[in-house]
């Protein structure tokens, strides 16, 4: 197995040692440590963490334009490297594996990973590892109106658009595969022209929000259960955003925004309390012209990690 970190989004070439300013290889690991008495994951993290060969990636990483070859990895060696490297480096890292499949074991073995302190405990919320997966369209609904992924996919192109307006800068990493990245998506600019973003102590008249609701496309109903619904009881609002996985409750007391929160739709308890909810509507558009590439909604320097070079062209021809 091979991997390619660039930051560079130009086509590239078949993988050829010549092209790389630097090339490192040996990496083996795996995450089961059964067979290493008294090691634990927080362990084999500390030995990659320490590794010098960590430190040329990253360093390989900080050139403009950079692009390193990391060559020999074995079994979840991959998954080590990334977190150990991610750790020194901030920003955005972008995962292009082979197939949905191998997508989906790698972003366990991420999740297995990270924010282990020195003891093993989890330190980070999940808020920072995202899935990217292709749209799910069934032949019965061939206009992907109950696309079961699409949800999925505005979460991650929202919190793109988010930590590019709030210069995020903790590591943000997204998890996909070449033909989840072959479709359009709908363009930034348009998708920061029709997000609402909801503070806490901030005035929102309530017949203002339910308007914006319904322009948007939003549907009333007396309980929300799935993306695109709302509901009002008195000074309580319930939004399912397409771009989150769980519905937000929003309190208003007279024309100021009391509290929100997201909660589960299936018990109604709260999941947590946030300063702001920022809600997507349906985004879809078929019209070209307000439609761009998965890449233009990255930042200049995100990191792009690949498996194979040629895979994404390779799904655009087949698709």
């Amino acid at each position: 197995d091979q991997g390619i970190a660039t930051r560079s989004f130009a086509p590239v070439p078949e993988p050829d040692a010549r092209n790389y300013r630097h090339r490192v290889s040996g990496f083996s690991a795996s995450l089961t440590t059964a067979s290493l008495p008294g090691r634990s994951i927080a362990d084999l993290l500390a030995r990659y963490r320490s590794d010098a060969r960590i430190a040329r990636v990253v360093d390989g990483l900080r050139e403009k334009s950079a692009r390193v070859q990391i060559a020999g990895t074995i079994g979840s060696a991959q998954a080590l490297i990334a977190a150990s490297v991610m750790e020194r480096t901030g920003g955005v890292h972008v995962f292009v594996l082979t197939d949905k499949e191998e997508a989906a074991y790698f972003i366990n073995d991420l999740d297995a990973l990270r924010g282990k302190d020195k003891d093993g405990r989890q330190t980070k919320k999940e808020e920072d590892l995202f899935f990217y997966p292709a749209p799910s369209r069934s032949p019965h609904d061939p206009e992907g109106h109950h696309d079961g992924e699409r949800v999925s996919r505005t979460e991650v192109l929202e919190v793109l658009m988010s930590s590019a307006t709030l210069g995020r800068t903790a590591p943000l990493v997204i998890v996909t595969y070449p033909e989840a990245l072959v479709p359009l998506v709908v363009a930034k600019e348009v998708m920061q022209k029709n997000t609402l973003a909801i503070k806490r102590h901030e005035e929102l008249p309530i017949d203002t929000l339910q308007e914006w609701l319904e322009e948007t496309g939003f549907t009333r109903v007396e309980f929300v259960y799935e993306p695109g619904q709302y509901s009002i009881r008195g000074g309580i609002v319930d939004v399912f955003s397409y771009g989150s996985d769980k519905p937000y409750r929003i309190e208003l007391y007279g024309d100021t925004v009391e509290s929100v929160r997201r909660f589960d739709p299936q018990d109604q308890l709260t999941i947590e309390f946030l300063a702001e909810a920022v809600i997507v509507p349906d985004l879809q558009d078929e019209d070209a012209a307000r439609q761009q590439t998965f890449f233009a909604q990255l930042p200049e320097d995100t990191v792009l990690w690949l498996r194979d070079l040629q895979a994404i062209g390779a799904a655009a021809k087949k698709q």
